[in-house]
């Protein structure tokens, strides 16, 4: 049976929901480690606590998803150390600067910050499914299947997002470099706020348009971004497709297009049986846990 409009619409703004909610959850315990970069160097640090994780090994991964070169892969590092979520260890596992020949291991406040962060994604994830039973703690399943959904949902991102800047008729290098840009949590965040607010994601929305100046007040919040910053990335998204001008109360204002909404929309909806597997397999996890706990 074929998905009707309405329900793709309702499965998309509840994923949108949860992806949300989930990027408050990481800046409430990792305030500041806010680029993709960070979130890979955390969660591979905390899935490899033992013998600690390769700066090249995590390099490659960057490398691959977004095309990081290693000196920013190393810059990320540092961040993450600064902060005190990560030691850098040299090849004989003593304290060093960061490097590519460096490894990061967790250290307990990462352990800590990450264990609160699992804890409350989870209780989203069941509360998306009306489900507000005995709170399941964090454990490696969790924590890998956290890890996988957003993977999977960053993929679909990439294939969506190169969809919608191709039907632009850019040349090759151009959507090389949209791609390079759109990858990044910047340009996300600043799609999904106007995703949110308008009929794509809002079916109350009363204007499809933001001004520009309410997107720079709403980003600095979210990235510390200043309104140069923020309006360089509007006028990219302009012109890749995203986004279309228009004029508000003689402000300058935009809107999502409707190519673009419609192609996010489709994006999310997708993503939603997604949220319902991992919930699955975390309801069979608490279950097995307590047949152990009661046998």
């Amino acid at each position: 049976m074929d998905t009707s409009p309405s329900e793709i619409a309702a499965d998309a703004r509840l994923v949108a929901l949860f992806l949300g909610d989930y990027y408050k959850i990481w800046q409430t315990y990792f305030p500041g480690l806010n680029k993709r970069a960070h979130w890979y160097a955390v969660f591979a640090a905390r899935r490899h606590p033992v013998n600690g994780v390769p700066c090249r090994s995590l390099h490659r991964t960057l490398y691959g998803a977004y095309g990081t070169d290693i000196r920013t892969c190393i810059e990320r590092v540092k961040d993450c150390e600064r902060d005190g979520f990560v030691r850098i260890l040299n090849p004989a596992g003593q304290p060093c600067q960061a490097s590519p020949a460096c490894s990061i291991v967790p250290t307990p406040k990462l352990h800590e910050q990450f264990e609160h962060h699992c804890n409350d994604t989870i209780h989203e994830l069941r509360s998306m499914f009306g489900d507000d039973g005995e709170q399941l703690r964090c454990n490696p399943t969790v924590v890998s299947g956290i890890f996988n959904l957003l993977g999977a949902f960053d993929q679909k991102w990439r294939d969506t997002t190169d969809q919608i800047v191709r039907q632009k008729g850019l040349t090759p290098a151009h959507i090389n470099d949209a791609m390079d840009h759109l990858v990044t949590y910047q340009y996300w965040a600043i799609v999904m706020l106007l995703w949110r607010t308008s009929a794509f994601g809002n079916p109350h929305a009363q204007s499809p348009a933001m001004v520009v100046d309410e997107i720079n007040s709403r980003m600095w919040e979210v990235l510390g971004l200043g309104h140069l910053a923020i309006k360089e990335r509007v006028s990219n998204l302009v012109r890749w497709g995203f986004l279309a001008e228009q004029t508000v109360k003689k402000h300058k204002a935009v809107r999502l297009t409707d190519i673009a909404g419609a192609a996010i929309s489709a994006a999310l909806a997708e993503t939603k049986p997604l949220l319902r597997e991992l919930y699955d397999k975390l309801i069979a996890e608490q279950t097995k846990l307590a047949a152990a706990a009661s046998a």
